[in-house]
């Protein structure tokens, strides 16, 4: 029998009882959704980590050098990385041709601020802005004309008010001194998002944008120095010299050790770590997908049974047990592919919907689209052989009695 024949067969079949294939597909409707939505999620949240972390030159050309710091105070110190005297050693060798600071293309994020209280050193995330609009309990919001005019002033936390001047209404039109820097408190707001740690990435403090660029600014990272070579060299021994050269001479050799670097190692680990955490969730949401299954070989041997007499007459007029048992697997196929069109479609819209309360977007991808169609063949075919597979085995004599 064609194959197109066996097609338009199957979705004869599966709409004229659209009540019980429309409930035998639910399960599979959930289940692909349930898949779906979590691989989208997930994939969204990756390529957000991979955003915020890409810069590094992917061709091999370009080589980078950190520091393997011996303890951490020595990572955390303000002035730790590679001096510039560690840079011009490295810049001084014949088989460099050029050096720079590496600098990771990062999203803006709020940045992290060190202060002291009473000789305490403390560490709170601050937010650069042109204006506030907060829950405040004391004082007044920051505005545009703070901004415009470099005015050194800062709306603080509670938290940080009460822990450096005692109380929220002493803290207002009080100075907050930061790097040498005085900053007139004009407002204190509630606090929402916990306590002063440098765990906490919420800020607590909040500053005009171009007040606190111009009078703290960011300071530029010498963590990592990236490298080129001539190109006459072989890079490898160019990278061990110059490594070499760094731990003999370099500045910050008794704290740690110079060593080859690879800025994105860390970010492919970390999206290999997001895409297995991202599997082993879709496995336990398509347990439901076995459930769903089920319910197909169910339907499909209720079919087969209702339809002894249509499987008599084809037999009767030469069909051969292939073909009896071809229709029957279209069938649950046709079945099992529309439920996952639908579970697609659901899917993706839910991770759409779920997306816009979420700091990263959603798309559709291949990815998404083969775990749909190639899971609902899978389990039409498994769930629907043995069914199709007693379909064929009826013989016509069997039939007549």
């Amino acid at each position: 029998m064609r194959k197109y024949i066996l097609w338009r067969t199957a979705f004869r079949s599966i709409f004229k009882n659209k009540r019980r294939s429309f409930l035998t597909m639910v399960g599979i409707i959930i289940g692909i959704a349930a898949v779906i939505t979590i691989v989208a999620l997930g994939n969204g949240f990756k390529r957000n980590i991979l955003s915020e972390t890409t810069g590094a030159d992917e061709s091999g050309q370009t080589k980078y050098i950190n520091i393997k710091y011996n303890d951490f105070d020595n990572l955390v110190k303000d002035d730790s990385g590679i001096s510039q005297t560690d840079k011009n050693i490295v810049a001084n060798l014949p088989e460099v041709k050029t050096v720079s600071y590496y600098k990771a293309m990062k999203k803006d994020s709020n940045p992290s601020i060190d202060f002291y209280d009473k000789n305490t050193k403390l560490t709170m995330t601050v937010q650069p802005t042109k204006k506030t609009d907060l829950s405040l309990l004391n004082g007044r919001q920051l505005n545009s004309a703070d901004n415009d005019g470099l005015n050194k002033v800062v709306v603080l936390d509670e938290v940080v008010a009460k822990q450096i001047f005692g109380s929220k209404e002493a803290a207002l039109n009080q100075g907050f001194d930061l790097k040498g820097q005085v900053f007139t408190v004009v407002g204190v707001s509630a606090n929402t998002s916990g306590a002063i740690s440098p765990q906490n990435y919420e800020p607590l403090a909040f500053f005009p944008k171009k007040t606190y660029t111009h009078y703290l600014g960011k300071k530029e990272d010498h963590s990592v120095l990236a490298i080129t070579f001539n190109a006459k060299n072989n890079d490898a021994a160019a990278m061990n010299k110059v490594v070499k050269q760094l731990n003999l001479n370099g500045e910050s050799r008794l704290q740690g050790e110079y060593q080859n670097y690879d800025p994105t190692s860390e970010i492919k680990q970390l999206g290999s770590m997001l895409d297995n955490l991202t599997l082993f969730i879709s496995a336990v949401a398509a347990i439901s997908l076995f459930i769903a299954g089920v319910g197909v070989m169910n339907m499909m041997y209720i079919s087969v049974s209702e339809r002894t007499k249509e499987i008599g007459i084809r037999r009767a007029l030469g069909a051969n047990a292939r073909s009896i048992k071809l229709q029957f697997l279209f069938e649950g196929i046709v079945l099992t592919i529309s439920g996952g069109v639908i579970g697609y479609i659901l899917g993706i819209l839910i991770a759409y919907g779920a997306s816009f309360a979420l700091p990263f977007s959603v798309r559709p991808d291949l990815m998404t689209v083969l775990i749909s169609i190639g899971t609902s063949v899978l389990i039409g075919v498994c769930f629907s052989y043995l069914p199709a597979s007693a379909a064929a085995k009826k013989e016509l004599i069997d039939i007549l009695k």
